[in-house]
């Protein structure tokens, strides 16, 4: 009966002493396995927030940059642009500086130029002022009528040669002059009422280009010679 009772004692310590084995070795690879699981349930704290926030803030600042490099091309060719352009606009002005500088010394030259000219015409008009008994003051009647010779050509001279010319034909002119305008292109007769035979007769005397026309204004002249450029 004892001998029982100490085979009995050794089993249940045998099996203690299993289970504290089992224990011991359990319990740190338990601990182990869980660990992980406790810290991934960690909350957040502000500074991983603040990690975050900073992450985020240097993606937008990485973005911003590219953008502003993007601008920084775009405003330097609109720069670049403008420059030429005003390049081109100083350019165009320096030339229209020189053509107004140039058409104003010929606008000067041409009243110069006009001026010497209408000297030279007075000069002219006196010389011939004192030739009362030839050409200009020379009065001859085509039957009751007067003799009068324009320069249609804007040079007093065609009106001289012309009055010389018919001078030697007979015919006495009694004044001579410049036309209106200059822009007759033959020798033109005009005749008063009354004088178109000898206004015709005057054409024939001519010859060339020259043409015969009635008188439309008032004149103390019964008969007017337009000198032309193609006679």
């Amino acid at each position: 009966m004892g001998h029982k009772m100490k085979k009995d004692y050794v089993i249940i310590l045998m099996v203690c002493g299993g289970l504290l084995v089992h224990g011991c070795a359990g319990g740190p690879f338990q601990y182990s396995r869980e660990e992980p699981e406790r810290k991934a349930e960690r909350p957040r704290t502000p500074r991983d927030e603040l990690w975050v926030e900073n992450e985020k803030l240097k993606i937008s600042n990485a973005e911003l940059q590219k953008q502003i490099a993007v601008l920084g091309k775009e405003n330097q060719r609109i720069i670049d642009e403008s420059e030429r352009k005003l390049a081109r606009l100083r350019e165009e002005n320096q030339l229209l500086s020189l053509q107004i500088k140039e058409l104003t010394e010929e606008n000067q030259r041409i009243v110069i130029k006009s001026q010497v000219l209408a000297k030279k015409l007075a000069e002219l008009q006196r010389r011939g002022e004192p030739r009362a008994s030839a050409a200009r003051e020379a009065e001859k009647d085509i039957g009751t009528g007067k003799i009068k010779v324009l320069s249609g050509d804007g040079n007093l001279r065609s009106a001289r040669e012309m009055a010389r010319r018919l001078e030697k034909m007979g015919y006495r002119v009694r004044a001579i002059d410049l036309a209106p305008h200059v822009s007759f292109s033959r020798n033109t007769v005009y005749f008063a009422p009354g004088f178109h035979g000898a206004g015709k007769g005057l054409v024939s005397s001519l010859g060339g280009k020259a043409i015969l026309k009635p008188l439309s204004w008032p004149s103390i002249f019964d008969v007017i010679i337009v000198t032309g450029k193609n006679p």
